[in-house]
C-alpha cells in the first residue's frame, strides 16, 4: 500500500514536469500575439493618424478570440488628436497574464501581464 502512495505522489509530481513545458510555449505564443497585435495596430494607426475606436476594436476582437476578457485588454495611443505626416504615434497593448502554471520552479517572479508597445511615424496626409 505505502508504494502505491508513493508512485501517485510521484506520477503527479512527473505530469507536472511533463506539463511545464507546455504551458511555457502557450505563454510565448500568447504573448507573442499581444505584440503582433500591437504592431498590427501601429501599422493601421500610421495611415489613420490617430488609433481609432475601430481599430481598437477589431484587435480587442482579435485578442478575444484568444480567450482574454474583452474588459482586461488596454490599447491605447499616444494622442488624443490626428497627427500629421512624420509625426510620431504610439501604441500600448497590456493584458493581464492568465495563470496557468501549476507550479513555478524558478525564484524570479513572473510579469502579470502581456505588454506590447509599438511606435511608427504618421503617414496621414489631409
Amino acid at each position: 500500500m505505502k508504494e502505491t502512495v508513493i508512485r501517485a505522489l510521484f506520477m503527479w509530481l512527473i505530469l507536472f514536469i511533463m506539463l511545464q513545458p507546455i504551458f511555457t510555449y502557450i505563454d510565448y505564443l500568447l504573448d507573442l500575439q499581444v505584440k503582433a497585435n500591437t504592431s498590427y495596430l501601429a501599422q493601421k494607426a500610421a495611415t489613420e493618424g490617430i488609433v481609432t475606436s475601430s481599430l481598437k476594436n477589431e484587435v480587442v476582437h482579435n485578442l478575444e478570440a484568444l480567450g482574454f476578457s474583452p474588459s482586461s485588454i488596454s490599447v491605447t495611443g499616444s494622442t488624443e488628436a490626428v497627427q500629421n505626416r512624420e509625426a510620431r504615434i504610439d501604441v500600448y497593448i497590456r493584458v493581464p497574464r492568465i495563470p496557468m502554471f501549476p507550479y513555478f520552479f524558478g525564484t524570479a517572479k513572473q510579469p502579470e501581464e502581456y505588454y506590447g508597445h509599438g511606435s511608427v511615424m504618421s503617414e496621414y496626409v489631409e
